[in-house]
């Protein structure tokens, strides 16, 4: 009967999995994993990880056992030598033979219930199994980290600090053109994908961050307060838009450091403690609005910018370090054109207080805007 497998997985509980499990000398993770690999033999070590709701990190202890234990075998996969194919191996028959005697006992159970009324128990079923699966996505996200749908969720830590590694992936080229002095010149940016990337301020919740995607997702990972987020580079994923919303928790000084380059590096930072933003390889357009400094805190642009627009909370001192060139700088009710070469600009105050904000923009930029409140937009 076709609709055993769904039947039996909604039905039977952990005391049954850590029976056979037992039985097997395994434990139940391991078991149900086993039981994936008897389902689509061949599959992949990622795949796996995906179906059983597990890191890849955990999935490859999962099968480091059952391949020691005799159940399993990786092979590069025949169609594709650089991807891994899981293979189950005779062993694995016993948990056949187990599930079919289940099997077996649902069945005639069915046997009794009318078409209509085995279709609404499937359907029931169903839905409950879903139900349960999804809670448990969101409970060990909020536990460990990890995607609810588009979002990634990482937990509050008790790191005294904690750092965003944002990896854009995103192909770009870059080529020289007219030079704007002695040691200033501009350049085009060509992306063959856009990455755009959107500050939202602070968590609202217990969560140490909350990212939601458009698009592709990268692969993300959180461990004592370290959350590091990477798209790769791929063919397949030349041509498509990376897109994210993120937010940070507050009361906790974070280090956020974007590679790769990016195409708009947009939102707000008000309420996060930022101690320190850097951005490498380039960007085309940013236009931040920054919260309250604590101590100097250091934003930095590498490579060649499009446009920059930063926005602090009034009162707070800013300096800016240029080495490359600007053809257009407005620092707050400063206009200056054609800033050539490595120049330094600080406004009133700078040196003697305790919070304020270091700006180095190194690589270019054709058009800066630096401005205190919301005077700069």
């Amino acid at each position: 009967m076709s609709d055993l497998p769904t039947i039996r997985q909604a039905v039977r509980g952990s005391a049954y999995e850590e029976a056979i499990a037992e039985r097997l000398g395994m434990n139940p993770t391991d078991l149900r994993a086993l039981e994936q690999v008897l389902a689509e033999p061949g599959l992949s070590p990622g795949r796996l990880a995906e179906l059983s709701v597990l890191t890849t990190g955990a999935i490859t202890g999962v099968l480091d056992r059952l391949e020691a234990a005799g159940y399993v075998q990786r092979l590069p996969d025949p169609s594709d030598r650089r991807r891994i194919a899981v293979l189950p191996l005779g062993p694995a028959a016993q948990v056949r033979e187990m599930v079919e005697r289940l099997d077996s006992t649902i069945g005639g159970l069915l046997a009794e219930r009318s078409p209509a009324e085995r279709q609404a128990i499937l359907e029931f079923l169903a839905a409950m199994a879903e139900a349960v699966t999804d809670d448990t996505v969101k409970l060990r996200a909020s536990t460990r980290g990890g995607f609810v749908g588009s979002t990634y969720i990482a937990p509050a830590s008790d790191a005294a600090r904690a750092r965003l590694l944002y990896s854009t992936g995103a192909p770009r080229l870059a080529m020289n053109i007219a030079p704007l002095g002695p040691r200033a010149s501009a350049r085009v940016i060509a992306e063959t994908s856009a990455s755009r990337l959107r500050f939202t301020g602070a968590t609202t919740g217990d969560d140490l961050i909350r990212a939601t995607f458009d698009g592709p997702r990268p692969e993300a990972r959180s461990a004592a307060g370290v959350v590091t987020m990477r798209f790769k580079r791929s063919i397949a994923g030349a041509f498509s838009t990376r897109r994210a919303e993120v937010a940070l928790r507050a009361g906790v000084p974070w280090s956020i450091e974007l590679d790769g380059g990016i195409t708009d590096l947009t939102g707000s930072l008000a309420g996060v403690t930022v101690e320190r933003l850097e951005v490498g390889g380039g960007a085309n357009h940013v236009d931040l609005e920054l919260g309250a400094p604590v101590g100097t805190t250091l934003v930095r642009l590498n490579g060649v910018a499009s446009s920059a627009r930063f926005r602090r909370p009034a009162g707070v001192p800013v300096a800016l370090r240029v080495d490359g060139g600007i053809a257009h700088l407005r620092l707050d009710g400063q206009r200056i054109e054609q800033v050539a070469g490595e120049r330094r600009f600080a406004s009133p105050g700078f040196a003697g207080s305790a919070d304020r904000y270091e700006i180095e923009i190194l690589g270019g930029a054709s058009d800066v805007r630096i401005a205190a409140d919301q005077a700069g937009r």
